[in-house]
Parts: C-alpha cells; sequence; structure tokens
C-alpha cells in the first residue's frame, strides 16, 4: 500500500514553502509491520534537523553542524528552489531521518555525468540512532526507490553523490543495486557516483525486500 502526493511527479517541483509539513509519500512494509512517510520539511522540524546535522556521526560526512539561522536559511533555498523535495523521513509517527529527492538534470550533478531526462537524485542522513541498522535501511530506501519509480514512469535511474570515503553507506547501496560508477570532485568534496536503475530495481531488488 502506497500514496504520492503529485507535486511527488511535477517537473520542475516550484516553490514548496506554503506546503510545509504536508505528507507526500507514504509506504506500508509488511515485514516490519510499519508505514514509512516522508513529510516535507517545515519550520517546526528545525530543532530536530539541527540535533542530527550536529551528530558527530551525521556531521563527519554532511559537513553542515551550522547555526540554526544558517539551517534554515539552507532549508528555506530547498524549499523555494524548482528541482529538490526536502523531507523528513518517518517510521509510522517517528521521524527518524532527512532526505532529499531532486530532479538530476536541474541540479549541479549533471555537470559532472552523462544525466539522461528524468533522472532523479537522493541525498541522505539518518539523524536516530535507533533506527540506524542494515535491516531498517533496506526497507526504507528500497520503499524511497520504488515511490521515486512509481512517481514518474520515465525515471529509468536514480543518482546519488555519496563522499568517496563513505563506505558503509557505499555497502549498504549496492547491496539495494545502487553501484559506483566513478570518482570525481565537487567543489566541497570527493564524491563517488551511485547509480541504480529501474529494470534491475524491480527484477532483482523489490522482490526480495517488498
Amino acid at each position: 500500500m502506497y500514496s504520492i502526493h503529485p507535486l511527488w511527479q511535477q517537473f520542475p517541483c516550484g516553490d514548496k514553502t506554503s506546503l510545509q509539513g504536508m505528507e507526500l509519500a507514504a509506504y506500508y512494509n509488511q515485514h516490519l509491520n510499519k508505514t514509512v512517510r516522508f513529510k516535507l520539511i517545515a519550520k517546526e522540524d528545525l530543532p530536530l534537523f539541527c540535533q542530527w546535522m550536529s551528530n558527530p556521526r551525521v556531521a563527519h560526512f554532511w559537513q553542515q553542524a551550522w547555526s540554526e539561522e544558517k539551517q534554515w536559511q539552507y532549508l528555506t533555498e530547498r524549499l523555494e528552489d524548482n528541482f529538490s523535495l526536502p523531507l523528513v523521513v518517518y517510521f509510522d509517527d517517528k521521524p527518524f531521518g532527512y532526505v532529499e529527492v531532486y530532479w538530476a538534470e536541474l541540479d549541479k550533478l549533471c555537470g559532472y555525468y552523462q544525466w539522461q531526462p528524468r533522472d532523479r537524485g537522493i541525498h541522505l542522513l539518518v539523524g536516530e540512532s535507533s533506527c540506524r541498522g542494515p535491516e531498517n535501511f533496506r526497507v526504507w530506501m528500497t520503499s524511497l526507490s520504488h515511490l521515486i519509480y512509481l512517481a514518474d514512469p520515465q525515471t529509468q535511474r536514480i543518482v546519488l553523490e555519496p563522499r568517496h570515503d563513505n563506505e558503509r553507506l557505499l555497502t549498504r547501496m549496492a547491496e539495494l543495486g545502487y553501484h559506483s560508477q566513478f570518482e570525481f570532485d565537487f567543489p566541497h568534496k570527493r564524491a563517488t557516483l551511485v547509480m541504480a536503475d529501474r529494470h534491475s530495481f524491480y527484477q532483482d531488488i523489490f522482490p526480495q525486500y517488498d
């Protein structure tokens, strides 16, 4: 069972400021008996977002342990842009992480790889230690992947650009069909381009984890 708000499908997605806090997608996983929910971030989420960004494990890779004012400036830019959805991720009613789902061809990433129309990108973090671990990650990441492919039949690929030394994430992503392509240099980090494709997801990954 799932639900997807039309904004999830919109290209470009436009200013989302007036929709803060709205649930944009939900996916029920029968194995955990939990619903993974994705809500557009709101000003009221700022203290929790700052707490997550200040966590040493998160800060090591995101390098974003900023003040509340600077964090909200960053989130406001995401809410106002025309290509990304800044989302708080929940297990049922418990918020545990943050993701940005974005149209890769409208993002700076498009200058670093041979993009295809409707490629979707993801930035992610898990802020709550109780919701970490391989099983939790498989459940919510597979749910997110499925929702992205459901939202737009033209989306054939999903990409990420984690820091090249985030070995744990790279390993877990590979288990879910997200394979490392090459390393490259952003101005702020050495990154690895990671990519998954629709066909492999539905053939190899989705039947195992849904």
